[in-house]
């Protein structure tokens, strides 16, 4: 039986180890799959940080071949069989005009890549609204919209056109795997069925954090408690929450690692706050290992009320205690994560965390023991055999999935 095929639209391979990544690196072992760099849905600012994605951008456009040797989740592995497309791409989605000339750049190149990999019949797989423009591309079987976060509501994202995207996008589908409960309840297919998919966790990986041997990352820890972000820091940050606790617990270290979307708010220049660089996937452990206390300090709004923050999962495997705001994907967490929205609740969450167990992995095996990424890509299979049902074969996948059913 010939494995099925996919053409995924989503964030750049090699970029953020975002969950679609995850996935495909999975998926993608068995199933020739071509990747197609997006342009996401908010257009470029004028500063120093979008330029030099404008920058990376254009060189991958203009390479004949888009690098994939590594990534930020490590080196792709051997056999992998993905390759990875980067179309021309202006980055507005109005006027119709600007849309149209995309939607031909995109499915010229896509279409030109399928055929020189001998695509049959692929399933296209889109992480944003405007990969609608990919439905029929090289002849494919059907649409699935794998969907981790509400652009409508993202900052700098035109609401307006992200909405009408994703309208079509969900007329047009045949099934919604939805990340969070809130986005399966709002992302509903005119046709086909929803459901809920949320993010993996690769607990040996993570779990390494509580391992005594494992590295710290220099210069994190000043011989006093760290509490860790680990992330991108960006819109979702509650800036007001992070400055009143920082001043409240002058004798904490509060340590962001990871990369920034925009310039650092000017309040969270204080003593005790510090910003540490990205580290790559494989070093994780290491920067999970220099935290006493791993924290998700989120505001709590429109946008936050439906994500269910990759981050969660990865704290969790880590064994390090966990303090979060009270996102509705994190207080199904709860008691194993401490719920603090305030300052003086999260001085207290804090408190009890440092002086209890650091090592909760014992603790937390049973709740993280199916959700593995492997356990996910299952999943994911599964949904889209379901999607083909009526439209396509599904040989391989009943067979693929009867095999793992059967496994000890």
């Amino acid at each position: 039986m010939r494995p099925p095929s996919f053409i995924v639209f989503g964030d750049d391979w090699g970029g953020h180890p975002s969950s679609v990544q995850h996935l495909f690196r999975r998926i993608a072992r068995e199933c020739p799959t071509l990747w197609v760099n997006t342009l996401g849905l908010r257009p470029p600012r004028l500063d120093r940080r979008d330029a030099a994605r404008v920058v990376r951008k254009v060189q991958s456009m203009l390479s004949p071949r888009a690098a994939r040797a590594s990534s930020a989740l490590g080196p792709t592995p051997p056999g992998l069989k993905l390759e990875v497309v980067s179309p021309p791409m202006l980055p507005w989605m109005r006027p119709d005009a600007l849309r149209a000339l995309n939607r031909g750049l995109v499915r010229e190149r896509v279409s030109a890549a399928a055929r020189r990999m001998g695509l049959h019949a692929p399933i296209v797989v889109t992480t944003v609204p405007n990969g609608v423009d990919g439905a029929g591309l090289a002849g494919s079987q059907c649409l699935v919209y794998y969907c981790v976060d509400d652009f409508t509501n993202w900052p700098g994202v035109d609401a307006q056109a992200a909405a009408s995207l994703e309208a079509e996008l969900l007329d047009t589908c045949a099934a919604v795997l939805a990340t969070s409960q809130a986005l399966a309840e709002t992302r509903v297919p005119r046709s086909g069925a929803v459901s809920l998919l949320p993010h993996g966790v690769d607990v040996a990986h993570l779990g390494r954090a509580s391992d005594p041997s494992t590295p710290r990352l220099d210069g994190v820890s000043r011989g006093r408690p760290v509490v860790g972000y680990l992330g991108l820091v960006d819109a979702r940050l509650d800036v007001p929450l992070v400055v009143d606790t920082a001043r409240a617990n002058p004798d904490y270290d509060f340590v962001f690692v990871g990369p920034t979307d925009t310039a650092v708010d000017p309040r969270l220049r204080q003593d005790n706050i510090r910003f540490a660089p990205a580290v790559p996937y494989a070093r994780l452990p290491e920067a999970l290992a220099s935290f006493d206390v791993a924290w998700l300090p989120y505001v709590r709004s429109t946008l936050t009320k439906a994500i269910n923050p990759l981050k969660l999962r990865e704290y969790l495997a880590s064994g390090r205690p966990v303090v979060a705001t009270s996102l509705p994907e994190v207080v199904a967490f709860s008691p194993e994560v401490a719920i603090a929205d305030t300052a003086p609740e999260t001085g207290l969450a804090l408190r009890a965390a440092l002086s209890g167990e650091r090592d909760r992995r014992g603790l937390r095996a049973a709740s993280l023991a199916s959700e593995s990424w492997e356990a996910r890509a299952d999943t994911f299979l599964a949904r889209v055999a379901e999607a083909l049902r009526g439209r396509g074969d599904t040989a391989w996948f009943d067979a693929k999935l009867a095999s793992r059913a059967c496994a000890p």
